[in-house]
Order: structure tokens, then sequence, then C-alpha cells
């Protein structure tokens, strides 16, 4: 429907500009709707909104009819995703946090300078171009491998995508032959002698900390997978874990009898050293009040992190240089080291639920961390 034409008195007014009927002027954004007040003064009125319709002007990139007649047809990234979100969460069903992570790596991908052009004639120049300038940090606020990386896999999805909806040809996606952002990792490997050292000061807090260590280097698992673990998960020998990440494909049924030299301990001998006078359903607990925490709550997450990085600084450690220190996600990479020496690799890719040894050789990677060994067969 035509705009209902303006009034005679008002022809002369600037496009946009609106006087109620108390004599008030107000500007309305043509993209927002939304009201914007300037007063009684007409003429500072009209200055104001002829000011706000350059700016829109100025924002608003202009294509010519040529451009406009040749333009392929087709679909532009930015149309696209919308509609690849919606494929994503109704035929992957991801978790709330892989769906955020998705939505962020779109919300990446759309500030490129290609989010406007018509996927079939986006190049793998254009991306390649891109990903370097992402990875060089001519961007301060996003520049940066990590974030290339995070770009380049949601493009390559998302052109994946289009491909199977018919609206860029089979094998021509742009992002595929484009070479992935090489990524340094910049968090230090906590080695045995380092976890010692923090093992020794956990015995100086509350018990649950030491024992959280201790689940962690025998277990392989991830913080949430520890904090969830339940007294109830203990049956016929074994420990059952239902990895939180894998969204329940991962069941794990851990040995009690598992044993570690490096702790000197088995899983049996740390999950009954759990069990104290306090009651509580979870394996991991506070024996006391912690904060607005009652004895027998479960630790969390957070409450792990923070103890590790306390631990870790009493212990005064000293770390690799340009690195961070370790974090206590590391007891997972030390642990599958350690399984790795003792049971072999396919052991340690069992323990820590991967599903490829490539994922699980970057947690064995020691990354010049440790000294290695040349052992001589006799």
């Amino acid at each position: 429907m035509a705009a209902r034409p303006r009034q005679a008195k008002r022809r002369n007014w600037p496009a946009n500009l609106n006087q109620n009927g108390a004599g008030y002027f107000y500007w309305r954004d043509p993209r927002t709707k939304k009201d914007h007040g300037l007063g009684r003064d007409q003429a500072k009125a009209f200055q104001e909104a002829r000011a706000a319709n350059a700016e829109i002007a100025r924002q608003t990139p202009y294509t010519s009819l040529v451009e406009r007649i040749s333009k392929p047809a087709g679909k532009t990234l930015r149309e696209w995703a919308p509609e690849y979100e919606s494929i994503y969460q109704v035929d992957r069903k991801p978790t709330e946090s892989t769906m955020k992570t998705v939505k962020g790596g779109v919300r990446a991908v759309l500030l490129s300078p290609f989010a406007d052009k018509v996927m079939s004639s986006i190049t793998t120049g254009d991306v390649a171009a891109h990903l370097k300038e992402v990875t060089n940090g001519t961007d301060q606020k996003r520049g940066s491998a990590n974030m290339a990386k995070l770009i380049r896999k949601t493009l390559m999805d998302m052109f994946r995508e289009a491909e199977a909806a018919g609206h860029i040809e089979v094998g021509k996606n742009p992002v595929m032959v484009t070479r992935a952002p090489k990524i340094t990792v910049e968090r230090s490997r906590l080695t045995l002698e380092q976890f010692r050292a923090v093992y020794a000061e956990a015995q100086k807090v509350e018990p649950c900390i030491a024992r959280s260590l201790e689940l962690a280097l025998l277990t392989g698992q991830r913080r949430e997978d520890l904090a969830h673990m339940k007294f109830a998960d203990v049956k016929d020998g074994f420990l059952h874990v239902i990895q939180s990440k894998s969204r329940g494909s991962v069941k794990l049924r851990i040995p009690l009898s598992l044993r570690l030299d490096a702790i000197g301990k088995s899983l049996e001998e740390v999950i009954k050293q759990c069990r104290d006078t306090v009651i509580s359903k979870s394996i991991l607990h506070h024996s006391r009040p912690y904060g607005p925490r009652k004895a027998g709550a479960p630790v969390s997450v957070s409450t792990l992190t923070v103890a590790f990085q306390e631990l870790r600084d009493a212990a005064e450690l000293t770390w690799e240089e340009g690195k961070t220190p370790a974090t206590f996600h590391e007891l997972r990479s030390l642990s599958a080291r350690l399984y790795t020496e003792l049971h072999g690799k396919e052991f340690a890719q069992q323990i820590l639920g991967h599903s490829t040894a490539a994922m699980t050789d970057m947690y064995r990677d020691v990354r010049g961390a440790e000294w290695i060994e040349i052992k001589v067969a006799v």
C-alpha cells in the first residue's frame, strides 16, 4: 500500500518528519519505525530531520541499475543465514551451548565483506582474503586465528547445506580448498611433576578438592562429568559415565580397579574416600558449608576451576615462556599421556571417550612441556 500523501502545508517538509496534535515534531526512523522527539522549534526540527535522512542515505549502499539487472540469481549469504540456522536446529538437534556457538559463528560470517553477495558468486579468493585479514588482526575487535578458524568452519558448513539445498552447484563450495588458519596453543601443558606440586597443596584444603584431582586423573573426564558423578553410578565393579558433551552418545564403564601410580590409588579407593560423614548423592561434594552451599551439596564446575587456579598459584610453578598457566582441563591431557604409556593409545582413546584417534593425539601432544625418554629394548 502506498504511503498516505502529505497535507499541502507539509509537502516541503523533510521525509520522515511528523508533528503531533500538541505541536511536537518527531522524526520516524524508516528502518526501525521508532520515533525520535525533536521539540516544538520547526527550524531546528527540519535541520535535525534532514541530517538524519542524509545519514541513512550515506549508510545505505547504492546499487546502480546496471548492477541490479546484471546481479546473478540466487540467495545472498545474509539471506541464507537464518534458513541455515533453522536447518541446523531441526536436523542436528544440537545442545543449547552448541547452538550458541553456531549462531556466534554465523554472526561473525555476516561481518565479512561478501555477506551481501549471492552465494554462487562468492569465490575462493574472497574467502581466503577475508580469512587472512581476520587472522592477521586487521580488525582488532575480532582479529585472531581462533576467530578465523570459527569463520572458516561456519562458512564451510553453510555452503555444504546450501549445496544440499541447491543454492550452489555441487562441488562449488568456495571454502573447501582454503587453508585452515594455523592456531598456536597458548596454554601450558601440565607435567606430572607440576601435578604433584598442585596435589600437595590440595592436601591442605577441603578434602573434595584433592578427590577431584584424583578422579580427574584416574578417569580422564571433563569437569562437567566429574561434577555430575553420583554414588549411584557405581555398580557391578564399574563407574558408569555418560559424557555430557556427547549428549549421551558416549557411555563409559570404567573399572573400579583402575589404578595410577602417580597418585598411588585406585578408582575404588578414591570413591571410598569420598564417602564421608556427610550424606550426599554426589561423589564430589562439600563436607562443610561453602558460601551459600550446604554441606553435602555437589561441587560445581566453577568451584573446580577456581580451586585449581588457587592451588596452582600456591604451588608457585614455572610455566613455559609465552604461554598461560595450565588449567583444570589439562588434567585430562595428563591422564591421556599417563594411560598411553601404561596401556597404549587405544586405551587412552577409550577412556577419554573420543571417536577418533586424531582427537586423542591432540591431548597426548606434550607441546614441548616434557622430555621424551628414549627407551632401549633389552
